[in-house]
């Protein structure tokens, strides 16, 4: 055997050696149970979200699959948990805007977007702009004239409702300005009592009120049209490139193999077109909306300038 051929063999058997245990990890993966991270508590709609993909991986991995709630810091605990865990790929969690757009700016988190590898997305919310009953602003246009001759305000319970709000009122000129509220009761209540012009919210938080005739929907701030109110049209349709987009899905810490990556990223996929998910998702008047992992990432990631923009406009903004 030439000198060059030995060399280049040797290259070979040692770089098979290299890939063997990588290998061998992910065909022996899973080895226990397989625990899904939910930032929030039992009943909401991610941790529902998370409990149909937790049947879903159970049956597509042949494993034990569990959600566990970690509360605290406003969803930061369980952010940083999940960033944390050991990269074996027994631990994914739920993901969102929140974490990943608004926490790095407000506080001082552990973790980057790095520090994440992103497995696919399975859900996007819905949102609609809602007025007191009594307003004299009657559609789009009257609110939009409004805020090009004084300030409007609007309440949401998170940063990320109002991305529609300022992109139509970059579009346009008008002035919108994001009155932040704890808790979606609170921001809904802003609105009904009329000590902000409208509220963004979503379908759980303002249907109630519009049935009871206290609140009207002047538009959806999505690109969909809301499936309980089919007349009420987009801000899109309504002339404005304007929407507040809050994919759902899920991620595993960044040192995961690519091997054992791949298979969750399958089942996330899998998951997304699950017929009974797919069902709870409209019971829940959740838009269901498969992406990939990069489609994921991109779709949160795209809005981060805007985010940043409205903590600043609201003083929120402190690192």
């Amino acid at each position: 055997m030439k000198r060059r051929d030995f060399i280049a063999s040797g290259a070979a058997f040692t770089a098979g050696l290299v890939a063997q245990p990588a290998t061998a990890r992910a065909q022996a993966w899973p080895t226990r149970e397989i625990t899904i991270i939910v930032a929030v508590g039992p009943g909401s709609s991610a941790d529902a979200l998370a409990r149909g993909v937790a049947r879903i991986a159970s049956r597509e991995l042949n494993a034990t699959v569990q959600v566990k709630n970690v509360l605290g810091g406003a969803g930061l605990t369980g952010f940083a948990e999940l960033a944390a865990s050991k990269p074996d790929g027994h631990t994914f969690g739920v993901v969102n805007v929140g974490g990943l757009l608004v926490f790095p700016h407000i506080m001082k988190v552990p973790y980057t977007w790095d520090s994440f590898s992103f497995l696919g997305g399975v859900a996007e919310g819905y949102y609609g702009i809602g007025i007191a009953v009594n307003s004299p602003i009657k559609t789009i246009e009257d609110l939009i004239a409004a805020g090009k001759s004084r300030r409007v305000t609007y309440s949401a319970s998170a940063i990320m409702n109002g991305v529609a709000m300022i992109q139509l009122g970059n579009a346009t000129g008008a002035k919108f300005q994001f009155v932040p509220a704890s808790t979606q009761p609170e921001a809904v209540a802003q609105a009904v009592g009329g000590h902000v012009d409208v509220v963004v919210q979503t379908p759980p938080d303002l249907v109630p009120l519009i049935e009871g005739k206290q609140l009207r929907l002047l538009a959806s701030a999505t690109y969909n049209r809301w499936p309980n109110y089919p007349d009420v049209k987009t801000l899109k349709e309504l002339g404005y490139d304007a929407a507040t987009i809050v994919p759902l899905g899920f991620a595993c810490s960044s040192g995961v193999p690519p091997a054992i990556r791949a298979k969750l990223e399958q089942v996330i996929a899998v998951a997304a077109k699950d017929p009974e998910l797919m069902a709870t998702m409209r019971s829940l008047t959740i838009l269901p909306r498969a992406l990939s992992g990069p489609e994921f990432r991109d779709a949160i990631q795209s809005q981060a300038s805007t985010v940043e923009g409205i903590l600043v406009a609201a003083g929120m903004k402190k690192t």
